[in-house]
């Protein structure tokens, strides 16, 4: 006699919930070969560099550093900004200069993007990388509550992302106040 229909669909179902299920541990569990930390000036984001190089450091990753230059939608995306790509190029040497202090192997990349479509750029590159992590460092912004916590970039990065983001905020102010009463 053959098996009624409700039971072989429940086998069925069972056997992708298995495959599914070793999937996710074996993604999860994969290591990150490469990093993505955009470079958005300010202490977050030497904070955000910090800790890519210390997960990087520990996972034997690579990392890819990536500075943005902000072109105004009345430009062409490929305008010359010399004076500004030389500043960016110094921010990547002394960037680059403290991972590898880590011991850690990285790149630096000039990005041009939009105002607002920064996340599309560290997507594109954190896809061609096949990177497993962005680092991104961000200001908390949610001094009157948690409706908008975060920049507009950082949500684009956020929303466009392949990977896993990891947002680093730094110290916040209560920590700091507390300190400086103690």
């Amino acid at each position: 006699m053959a098996e009624p229909v409700h039971i072989r669909a429940h086998r069925a179902l069972e056997g992708r919930r298995k495959r599914v299920g070793r999937f996710t541990r074996r993604t999860l569990a994969r290591p990150h070969r490469t990093l993505v930390v955009p470079l958005l000036g300010g202490p977050e984001s030497e904070h955000a560099l910090a800790l890519a190089c210390r997960i990087a450091a520990d996972k034997r990753a690579h990392l890819l550093m990536l500075a943005p230059i902000f072109v105004e939608a009345e430009l062409p995306l490929d305008a010359h900004f010399h004076d500004e790509e030389c500043e960016l190029r110094k921010e990547l040497a002394r960037a680059r200069a403290l991972v590898e202090s880590y011991g850690v192997s990285v790149r630096g990349r000039i990005v041009r993007v939009r105002e607002g479509q920064l996340g599309r750029a560290v997507a594109d590159e954190a896809d061609a990388t096949r990177a497993s992590l962005i680092v991104v460092g961000a200001e908390n912004e949610s001094r009157h509550g948690f409706r908008r916590p975060f920049s507009r970039d950082i949500w684009s990065i956020l929303h466009d992302s392949p990977c896993r983001v990891m947002v680093a905020t730094g110290i916040g102010n209560g920590a700091r106040t507390a300190r400086s009463a103690a």
